[in-house]
């Protein structure tokens, strides 16, 4: 399912959940809850334009910004925003993800490549400033800046572990 995948490396949640599959066998009813939590929160990110530690997004370039329908950073369809799933790999494994090619980028940040743009609607291309109309132009790549939407935050990691202890409280 993830076109990107982020592991969470933390050793409390790593050790609680051991704890709990120790006591339960089973650590599929506190995942689904975990990435029930997940799809929340990550909406909620991109609600605020925020990345998961709480840092603001990188705002567009005014000349984006102009051409944008959406106001919101990384909302112009509402495509990756909507494409957010979590999926169970397995009985232990949590993956949150998207399947949207461009996600990637615009998690990790990085440059498009380089490419002709042709005309195709119209005989020649034309832009204000050009000296002339062209039939193509070689476009340079694009500079996107990292906007992480994936991940768990300080506030995230205390709510997994409040999850896992619920689970973990029930059982005992």
């Amino acid at each position: 399912m993830p076109e990107i995948r982020i592991e969470l490396d933390d050793k409390e949640i790593k050790r609680k959940l051991q704890e709990l599959a120790r006591k339960t066998g089973n650590l599929v009813p506190a995942l689904k809850r975990i990435g029930e939590y997940m799809l929340r929160v990550t909406e909620d990110r991109f609600k605020k334009e925020q990345a998961p530690d709480g840092s603001k997004w990188k705002d567009v370039k005014p000349f984006t910004r102009a051409k944008k329908k959406h106001p919101k950073i990384l909302t112009e369809s509402g495509h990756l925003r909507g494409s957010i799933r979590y999926q169970l790999q397995g009985k232990d494994t949590l993956a949150v993800g998207t399947n949207v090619p461009y996600g990637a980028i615009h998690q990790l940040g990085g440059k498009t490549p380089a490419r002709i743009i042709t005309a195709r609607m119209k005989k020649a291309l034309y832009w204000r400033g050009a000296s002339h109309p062209v039939k193509s132009v070689k476009h340079p790549g694009s500079v996107i800046p990292a906007r992480p939407f994936l991940g768990v935050g300080k506030e995230d990691k205390e709510e997994v572990l409040n999850i896992v202890n619920d689970y973990l409280l029930a059982r005992r």
